[in-house]
């Protein structure tokens, strides 16, 4: 029911004497819709709402809108206005989504209950200081029906509120951790001076009284880096409130109504989602965009080291049937067999290089980074080696001829490469139907006219062996009598004609 439409029905029932509450009941709006348009005269409907007009670009979208607003009731006009974009590649002014969804709202009652959360206001950081860091779950739906938790690991530097987020099904080890950190470092170019964590378990063993001893792996990464670490106290989210809002923003923006595929199509649609949204969208605090503060703070971050001794810090892929892995929507080969030896593999990128190993260390391959999305990196030697079976074919055949033949074998590999088995399967049924000698004479045939084909000495054969035939059948016709052989001339014996009338009945 359109806005004007609302209107009119609430004034025609309000005409005809019907209360508030009846009127809201009857056409299943909230009662403050009704309230709102009670005493307002058609003028100052039309004044009230001219910016709402303005939106009329969207009602191409409107049931689709309303559909997201009832299936979802946590949808927020932040997410409408992002989905838009994602799913139409529509951009409109967040402000305009924001009153459009409001009023579908109001005209369908449709509820949203938003769950608020405060925090106390901390002095801004200087550039390149702090980078906080923080943990979330949620469930989604996923491809089967069922559902699937997911866990999240999400950074913003504290400055430009830049940030970065990477998702798994699986909850976070020390080892992820320190995986992700390092992404997360070589994502933005640069290390900060600050980490801040809560006190979970993947970072530290024991708070000890302010002596913190921190898991063997997270040290080992701390120390590479020269990083500060900063662990939060107990029920004080105060101290990393800016990633707090972060992982909200994670979960409330992009994964709330999102379809759990895999872990790699969610961290790259995660990272779209970032470049789209989450650090091109201006702050609601600073009023900036973070992706252009981040410009000027990037300048202020530590360079990377290199660290090849974080042997921790790896990541597992499955390998699928078709003996690939996949990394950053791309596929890439690994080995045939593998997926029936080893169905878990280990990978890590290095200066541009993906180096994936079994998951005991021992090196696999390795590829170049591939750009783009969707294709397949492949090695030539993880292609099915069928040459060898080919040759081993070959050799037989050979053999077989005496290698008397291995010219025409190999000269006829190379003329008909894709059809070199087709072809010495011919050449195998022709030895077994005919004799050695005469296929020998048919290739023979063959090499002196340069034919390379096993169907031309097929062809040659069946015609021999017809032409063999029609000779013997003419043989067999050319005989003749001999005229000297007296068992061929036999006189007949020559009786009277009355003897034939007496046995006609007498008569002559």
């Amino acid at each position: 029911m359109k806005g004007y439409n609302v209107y009119s029905r609430i004034q025609q029932l309000k005409e005809k004497g019907f209360k508030k509450a009846t009127v809201a009941k009857q056409l299943h709006i909230n009662r403050r819709t009704v309230d709102k348009y009670w005493s307002m005269s058609v003028e100052d409907y039309e004044k009230q709402f001219k910016n709402v007009c303005r939106a009329s670009a969207l009602d191409e979208h409107q049931d689709q809108i309303i559909h997201w607003l009832r299936d979802y009731p946590t949808l927020s006009a932040a997410q409408v206005c992002d989905w838009l974009k994602e799913y139409y590649n529509e951009y409109y002014s967040e402000r305009t989504v924001s009153r459009y969804v409001k009023v579908l709202r109001d005209e369908y009652n449709l509820k949203k209950s938003p769950n608020p959360r405060d925090y106390e206001a901390v002095p801004e950081l200087p550039m390149g200081q702090q980078m906080q860091v923080d943990f979330g779950k949620k469930n989604l739906h996923n491809i089967t029906g069922g559902t699937t938790a997911v866990y999240v690991a999400a950074f913003v530097l504290a400055h430009s509120r830049y940030k970065y987020t990477e998702i798994q099904s699986r909850p976070f080890t020390a080892s992820d951790l320190v995986a992700i950190c390092y992404r997360c470092f070589r994502y933005m170019g640069g290390m900060p001076q600050e980490l801040v964590f809560d006190q979970d378990s993947i970072v530290c063993v024991s708070e000890n009284d302010g002596d913190i001893i921190y898991t063997y792996e997270f040290e080992k990464f701390r120390k590479s880096c020269k990083l500060d670490v900063y662990l939060c106290r107990g029920a004080d989210p105060e101290s990393k409130g800016k990633v707090e809002n972060v992982v909200k923003y994670v979960k409330g923006n992009f994964l709330e109504n999102r379809l759990y595929v895999d872990d790699d199509t969610l961290n790259a649609s995660a990272i779209s989602w970032l470049e789209r949204t989450g650090n091109a969208k201006e702050h609601g605090t600073t009023k900036r965009i973070p992706a252009e503060v981040f410009r000027e703070e990037r300048d202020y971050l530590r360079p990377l080291p290199e660290c090849p001794q974080l042997q921790g810090a790896y990541v597992l892929r499955n390998v699928r049937k078709d003996n690939t892995i996949l990394y950053n929507s791309n596929r890439y080969s690994v080995p045939l067999g593998t997926y029936n030896n080893q169905k878990e593999v280990q990978i890590e990128e290095r200066k541009g290089v993906l180096y994936i190993s079994t998951v005991f260390g021992d090196p696999i391959c390795e590829h170049r980074i591939g750009s783009g999305r969707g294709k397949l990196i492949q090695n030539t030697s993880h292609r099915r080696d069928r040459s060898r079976a080919i040759d081993k074919f070959q050799n037989q055949l050979d053999e077989r001829m005496e290698h008397k033949a291995t010219e025409f074998l190999q000269l006829l590999r190379e003329e008909k490469n894709r059809y070199s088995r087709d072809q010495f399967t011919i050449l195998q049924n022709l030895l077994d139907t005919y004799d050695r000698s005469a296929v020998l004479e048919a290739i023979e045939f063959c090499m002196r006219n340069r034919i390379y084909s096993a169907n031309t000495v097929k062809d040659y054969l069946e015609h021999q062996s017809r032409q063999k035939k029609s000779d013997t059948d003419t043989q067999q016709q050319a005989i003749r009598i001999p005229l000297d052989d007296a068992r061929y001339h036999i006189q007949t014996q020559k009786r009277p004609l009355d003897v034939y009338a007496r046995i006609g009945g007498g008569r002559q």
